[in-house]
Order: C-alpha cells, then structure tokens, then sequence
C-alpha cells in the first residue's frame, strides 16, 4: 500500500501522532528507542519543520535529551497515522512478516490449554 498520500493528508490537517515498528529493516533511530518495539512520534509543521516524506519513507530531523538524530522511517514501518479528527491502523501482519524476517528463532509451540485457559478438557 502507498502510505505517502495518507501522510500527506494527515499533514494538511496539522500535526501527525505515527507509530513506528522499531524491528522494521531501514528504520534508523538511536538506540535506546531501538530496544523498543513500537514507538509513537508526533510530527508537525511546528515540532518537525524539516520532514521529508517521500516514496521511500519519513526522513525527519529531531532531538533526543538534547541530542540531534536524523531520524528515518520507511513507509513498511508506519503502523498508524493519527490526528485529532482521523485514524488510520495498517494491518499488524506487515509488523509480523517483518518480525519473521529479523528473526531465525521459531516460537515455542503454545498448548491448547494456553490458548483457552477458561476450557477444561472433560473425558
């Protein structure tokens, strides 16, 4: 899906709340945001004033306890866009999909009495 146009109209209505998968590959934040899986940035005309958002993603200047990090988000990354009269949420299967991907480990398989811990099994 192209997520640019979304952006660009959540942008014209003022400042933007957008929740970034950290674990998305491209995505370049400082590290103790990193560690995180999700994380929420509010971007506005005001807050961000040198955001470039193209085909590729969200390239925005910002500081963190003082320090400057030029902050990059591809568009795979974007899980919702939010301002104060709209929401939109993309589907968490492209968070999944990309989790899988960094990840080689496979999950311990969950039993049905974790799936449904209020079921008893009756013989």
């Amino acid at each position: 899906m192209n997520k640019q146009p979304v952006f660009d109209w959540f942008w014209a209505q003022g400042d933007v709340l957008v929740t970034i998968s950290t674990k998305t590959i491209g995505v370049d934040l400082p590290q103790f945001l990193r560690e995180k899986e999700v994380v929420d940035f509010i971007l506005g005309v005001d807050l961000t004033p040198r955001l470039q958002a193209d085909d590729k993603g969200i390239l925005v200047g910002m500081r963190f306890s003082g320090a400057p990090h030029t902050c990059f988000f591809p568009w795979d990354s974007v899980l919702r866009m939010e301002c104060p009269n709209s929401v939109i949420q993309f589907r968490a299967g492209a968070l999944n999909s990309q989790s899988a991907l960094q990840s080689k480990e496979k999950p311990a398989p969950v039993s049905a009495k974790e799936k449904r811990p209020n079921l008893k099994l009756v013989k």
